[in-house]
């Protein structure tokens, strides 16, 4: 286990998936092997997987119940970590059509749909910024300035702070590829469109005393830091750096292996605090952290590791030696072993 300096540990986990019956299992992972190994920040990936009382035409495939999500607080509470819900707010907004085992439902498409919407364009598709386009696959996103869009999305966001208690959202916001081309908002440069709507995202959330978390590649220009156009934008946002709030925590993801990390650096020079977020791979998420411990100037609050597989199937395999699924879980669990759980509770 690598030995962090920083105060926060925490892990993105996708919601456990009810009608697999996986929500206890999740809650025992979080007891048995998160905790024992120092992890105090639990993002749990929800989307709109939740049964929203206010907008039940929003729920997503799959949801989860208030009881389960109160299950997976209370066990959270009781370990001393803290739960924080994770919505897509602008992209992701739809996807392939995925098998159950990988955990992240996008919706259960029929054969050769590539491009299936999640719950609240399902529910609203006057919503999607390019509605009769094919976008591709999981590109669609939000229109930003659609009238109607706040407040929807301020009664989601309200309702998810309620059931999880929560004193902080985590937005998304990653690889939005599509700011702007609506005639709504084309008039207005990405960069303005983009901060202006985080900027009111997160003032929603301090109303409510909540944190906002986002992934912060929308606010990378990829010529300065040195990432292709996934891991920060091509596409004019990156300005958006200079006009966001500064209390933002922003969680900067890397998948790729790179000689620098340049947006460690960018962060700092910009006054922002931030999160180190590797994935998979075990040579570039420890040159990811080596980099930034080396270069932190104390705005880093700490490691938070993506998984993006089932839950369920890191819970099963950690707790009962279960046989890995997904054909990117195995990498994962080499990297989770080598970086981030304790010696102690993997050989148990």
């Amino acid at each position: 286990m690598l030995q962090i300096p920083w105060k926060t540990k925490g892990i993105v986990l996708t919601a456990p998936q009810p009608y697999k019956k996986e929500v206890q299992d999740v809650a025992d992972f979080i007891e048995r092997i998160l905790a024992p190994s120092g992890v105090n920040l639990v993002v749990l990936q929800t989307r709109y997987r939740y049964r929203f009382q206010k907008h039940p035409e929003c729920m997503g495939y799959d949801p989860l119940s208030y009881e389960d999500v109160q299950l997976l607080l209370n066990t959270c509470r009781r370990c001393g970590i803290r739960l924080v819900p994770k919505m897509n707010l602008l992209g992701h907004q739809s996807g392939l059509h995925n098998t159950p085992s990988d955990g992240i439902l996008h919706g259960h498409a029929t054969e050769g749909v590539l491009d299936y919407r999640d719950g609240l364009l399902r529910a609203y598709p006057m919503l999607d910024e390019l509605p009769d386009q094919d976008t591709g696959f999981y590109a669609r996103h939000l229109c930003l300035t659609h009238p109607l869009l706040p407040s929807i999305l301020f009664d989601l966001m309200d309702e998810m702070l309620d059931a999880f208690a929560a004193d902080g959202m985590h937005i998304g916001c990653d690889e939005a590829f599509n700011i702007g081309q609506c005639p709504r908002c084309s008039a207005k440069p990405p960069h303005i469109l983009f901060a202006d709507y985080i900027n009111m995202l997160r003032d929603h959330l301090a109303a409510r005393g909540a944190e906002t978390m986002l992934w912060s590649d929308r606010l990378l220009n990829s010529a300065e830091a040195g990432y292709h156009a996934y891991e920060s934008s091509a596409n004019g946002t990156d300005g958006a750096i200079d006009l966001v709030h500064k209390d933002l925590l922003c969680c900067d993801w890397h998948y790729e292996t790179h000689d620098r990390y340049r947006s460690v650096d960018i962060f700092a020079d910009h006054g922002f605090r931030m999160m180190i977020s590797p994935w998979k791979n075990l040579d570039s998420s420890r040159k990811f952290l080596e980099y930034a411990m080396e270069h932190d100037r104390g705005h880093i609050e700490g490691y938070l590791q993506t998984t993006w597989c089932s839950s369920g199937e890191l819970a099963r395999h950690y707790l009962y030696g279960a046989p890995l699924e997904w054909h990117n879980t195995p990498a994962l669990v080499e990297t989770l072993n080598s970086l981030f759980l304790s010696p102690e509770v993997i050989h148990d």
